[in-house]
C-alpha cells in the first residue's frame, strides 16, 4: 500500500517516535504492563515483520476503506496504554481520509485475567451486529475499562439489540477463542512484545511497526510520510 519519505523530515519523526518507544518501553519478562513495546529492532526496519497478513474483509476496519495508509493495531480491551491510544487513533481516521485502521487482538492474558474474555465478547458482537457494532463495543470497554466483565457485556449487547441467548452462547465458542489467539500469535510473530503494537502499511506497501500510545502528532507525522511515500 505505502511508502516512508527520505530527508530530514523522516530523521526528525524516527527521533520523536524512538523517544516516545524508549519513554514508555516495560519489558514484558518483568511481568509489568508496557506502554511501548521493548523490542531488539528499530522502527521502520520492513525486515523485522514476519508472518504478517495484509487486511482483508474478514478484518474489523474504522475509516476510509479505500484509504492510502492503513494502521494494523494488536490491542488489548485491558490495557491502560490501548486506552490511550484508542481515542488517538479515533480522532486520526476521523480527522483524515487518506488513513484507515484495523483492529487485531493482541490480548495479554498473563497480566491482564479479563482481556482475553473481552475479546471473544467483542467477536461475539460483531458475529451477530457486523463491523459497526465491534466498533460502538470497543469504544464502549475501552471507556469502562475497570468494569469489564459480563454484565457490562450483556449491557452492550443489549443496548446494540442482539440476541441475548445467541450472545451468551458465542461467548464459550472455541472458533472464535481460536480466532483471538491466532491474532496474539500474529502480533508476536510481527515483532510485538507489548500492547498496544501496530504497524502502519504505507502507499507502497511497506510495514512500519511502531509500538506504544505515541502522541496524535507523533503519528500524523508518520502517516504523512506514509501517504507522500
Amino acid at each position: 500500500m505505502k511508502k516512508h519519505k527520505k530527508g530530514n523530515a523522516a530523521i526528525a519523526v524516527s527521533i520523536i517516535i524512538a523517544g516516545a518507544i524508549i519513554a514508555g518501553a516495560v519489558f514484558l519478562s518483568r511481568g509489568e504492563k508496557t506502554g511501548s513495546a521493548a523490542q531488539n529492532t528499530r522502527h521502520g526496519e520492513t525486515q523485522e515483520i514476519r508472518n504478517f497478513r495484509m487486511p482483508d474483509e474478514n478484518d474489523f476496519l474504522r475509516g476510509n476503506p479505500d484509504a492510502k495508509v492503513t494502521i494494523v493495531e494488536f490491542s488489548d480491551f485491558e490495557c491502560p496504554f490501548c486506552a490511550r491510544l484508542h481515542p488517538t487513533l479515533s480522532r486520526l481516521v476521523e480527522e483524515r481520509d487518506d488513513v484507515n485502521w484495523v483492529y487485531r487482538h493482541f490480548p495479554l492474558s498473563s497480566i491482564h485475567s479479563r482481556a482475553l474474555a473481552a475479546a471473544i465478547a467483542s467477536e461475539c458482537v460483531a458475529k451477530q451486529g457486523g463491523n459497526e457494532a465491534f466498533w460502538k463495543f470497543s469504544d464502549a470497554l475501552f471507556l469502562n475499562q475497570n468494569n469489564l466483565g459480563n454484565d457490562l457485556y450483556e449491557e452492550q449487547a443489549l443496548k446494540f439489540g442482539l440476541d441475548l441467548d445467541e450472545f451468551r452462547s458465542c461467548l464459550s465458542d472455541k472458533e472464535i477463542a481460536k480466532n483471538v489467539t491466532g491474532d496474539g500469535n500474529e502480533a508476536v510473530s510481527s515483532g510485538g512484545r507489548g500492547t498496544p503494537f501496530s504497524v502502519a502499511i504505507t502507499a507502497s506497501g511497506r510495514l512500519l511497526p511502531f509500538s506504544g500510545a505515541l502522541p496524535y502528532e507523533t503519528i500524523v507525522s508518520l502517516v504523512d510520510q506514509a501517504v507522500n511515500n
